[in-house]
């Protein structure tokens, strides 16, 4: 949920100021000062440090805990362990060979990273304000999208189909080999070319991490405790160096400054520094972060629940597996879309509840037809040129095989711009949608 939950303060009350962007960490600290108010209620006031407030949770103790980090931690260790025990890692070699890895993979991507994308249309469309609100994104966005995917459909190809490269192909298996992608996605068009290599890995990155503060800060909220200025950037600093080391880790996983400086191998020798330098600066920030973590226990004279601190934990190692294993890239996005799919959810829980008037008779069932329906929607969206391949033509073509990569980018991007809108802390109507059912 890239920059989670932003917006800009215009016209705002007096403790905030004018021209300065502001996260749901930031607004929900300091709600402290001047409560906002939803359908009259408050959403939560600095609790006294001797009295212990009544613990709420986004969906549940169990549901907020898994998705939030716990289990993404500890798939993220078990490969940092592996990679250790084995020389050779996550390969990409391992990935293809046999039926458990394909098969893992294929479950992990239909089951939860593309629903999650499918869950932000939802949320976006479902709110008849965003056409207004938003026409940009709601319309604008996607005529641009389907205007460049007739270019890409348009394009003449001068080479064959198995030259063109995807974005997970470009993040994973392919520079897992060490060899450059660059020779391969030099058949894509030129716009193509340039939104998967150079443009993916900064929104991603930033998408990644900003999404995990975002569920640091509402998971502290919900515990009651309220950041400072200073731990909020104590913590955040983690998430910014994170963000560096996902844009180097990328262009070095694509060898850029290898293709750009090749005299000497001068850019062997800067990207090995540039990566150091990165590590460095990672580690330096987590300790940072943890100092953060002990000034909010000591301010609040309370120990911070491990709910709170578990997904800034869970970001860190799945950057560590990355650095040990390239291949495992993948992972982070399943992991990044499990952490999402809690939004949404709860979105859709309390419209449902809304519609229903309080009642939860038929709720698992809605819930179960809104997933399916997610799963089924996002299988079409992302898979129509491998639907046609199968039905129209005997062998994939050129043209069909770019436009399922460039399916995937404006996607990807479309859905960066959707997650700068949804989740605007500072409009009523999301403080509801997210938080409603804490109301009482």
């Amino acid at each position: 949920m890239q920059g989670w939950l932003s917006c800009r303060t215009t016209g705002s009350p007096r403790w905030l100021k004018s021209t300065r962007q502001i996260t749901v960490g930031e607004w929900l600290h300091v709600a402290d000062k001047s409560p906002p108010q939803i359908k009259g209620h408050r959403l939560g006031r600095r609790s006294d440090k001797k009295t212990d407030v009544t613990r709420k949770y986004l969906i549940s103790p169990t549901v907020d805990a898994v998705c939030g980090g716990s289990l993404s931690l500890v798939i993220a260790m078990v490969v940092i362990a592996y990679s250790f025990v084995v020389p050779s890692g996550l390969s990409s070699d391992l990935l293809k060979t046999g039926i458990l890895f394909p098969l893992l993979y294929l479950l992990t991507d239909f089951l939860i990273n593309i629903p999650h994308f499918m869950a932000s249309y939802r949320v976006l469309y479902s709110r008849p304000s965003s056409f207004r609100k938003y026409p940009g994104v709601t319309i604008a966005g996607p005529i641009i999208g389907i205007a460049f995917l007739v270019y890409v459909g348009c394009w003449t190809p001068t080479e064959n189909a198995a030259a063109v490269v995807s974005p997970d192909s470009v993040a994973g298996d392919s520079v897992a080999g060490g060899e450059s992608v660059l020779p391969a996605a030099a058949t894509q068009p030129t716009s193509m070319l340039f939104l998967s290599l150079y443009v993916a890995p900064i929104v991603l990155g930033w998408h990644y991490v900003g999404q995990s503060w975002g569920t640091t800060a509402c998971f502290a909220f919900l515990s009651g405790f309220r950041m400072s200025v200073t731990q909020r950037r104590l913590i955040r600093s983690g998430f910014h160096a994170l963000f560096a080391y996902h844009v180097a880790w990328a262009f070095s996983s694509m060898q850029l400054l290898q293709t750009w400086y090749p005299e000497q191998q001068a850019g062997e020798y800067m990207t090995k520094a540039v990566m150091s330098t990165c590590r460095v600066v990672v580690l330096a920030c987590f300790i940072l972060g943890a100092s953060g973590f002990c000034l909010m226990a000591r301010d609040h004279e309370k120990r911070v629940p491990a709910l709170v601190w578990l997904p800034w934990l869970a970001t860190f190692s799945w950057y560590v597996m990355v650095d040990f294993s390239p291949a495992s890239f993948f992972l982070l996005q399943i992991f990044h879309a499990l952490q999402y799919l809690m939004f949404p959810a709860r979105v859709e829980i309390n419209h449902y509840a809304e519609r229903e008037h309080g009642e939860r008779g038929h709720l698992r069932f809605h819930m179960i037809a809104y997933y399916l329906a997610l799963v089924v929607v996002g299988l079409f969206a992302f898979e129509w040129t491998q639907a046609l391949q199968w039905t129209l033509v005997q062998s994939p073509s050129t043209s069909l095989v770019a436009l399922g990569t460039a399916t995937m980018i404006v996607i990807n991007l479309h859905h960066y711009f959707i997650d700068a809108v949804i989740w605007k802390i500072r409009d009523p109507e999301v403080r509801h949608s997210i938080f409603g059912h804490l109301e009482s």
